[in-house]
């Protein structure tokens, strides 16, 4: 099994700056970040960068009715879900391309549900980073972070439509594309 490297204070970062958020009532998303040199990359991180919650795109207009179409969950549950505002995007990309930084990876919150890497994850995930973080906040007083591996070919496509029926898009996603990953903090 593959292990995902985090430093401490990092770790620390990402649980406090989502658990801030969490309390706020928002959802929190990111990238996390390392130099192509560093130890283990891209199964590395050594910085996060947290996108601003406040401009989560998921309710807008034309993309809520493809959320609400993945089920009663996420008809109930309007905050289930992230779409980075693409101005902030490319905002962060430039930057972490003036820093010699690069993207290893995608973490996002869960705020109701487990550590798992559901069905909608799996749609939504760029196959172009090899792993996800997923954070549970359900008991807030004991986040739990779990690293997934993701395998997904470009091909699967990305995204999710208005026109589906779906339900259950918040269980796990059941194929071997995805496998947990070991966390060590150091």
């Amino acid at each position: 099994m593959r292990t995902v490297q985090l430093p401490a204070p990092l770790r620390d970062r990402i649980v406090s700056t989502a658990t801030a958020v969490h309390d706020a009532g928002l959802k929190s998303f990111g990238l996390l970040v390392a130099a192509p040199e560093a130890p283990g990359f891209p199964y590395t991180a050594t910085d996060v960068v947290f996108f601003d919650p406040t401009r989560n795109r998921r309710n807008d207009p034309a993309l809520r009715p493809a959320f609400e179409a993945q089920g009663r969950y996420f008809r109930a549950y309007d905050d289930a879900g992230f779409v980075a505002d693409p101005a902030e995007l490319l905002r962060v990309h430039r930057r972490l391309e003036r820093a010699g930084l690069e993207a290893v990876a995608v973490f996002h919150v869960h705020r109701r549900q487990p550590a798992n890497f559901s069905v909608i994850d799996f749609r939504l995930h760029n196959p172009a980073f090899p792993w996800h973080l997923i954070v549970s906040l359900r008991d807030p007083g004991r986040p739990d972070l779990q690293p997934y591996a993701v395998d997904k070919d470009p091909a699967a496509g990305l995204g999710i439509d208005p026109g589906e029926r779906n339900e259950g898009s918040e269980q796990s996603y059941p194929g071997p594309e995805v496998t947990c990953l070991r966390l060590s903090v150091g």
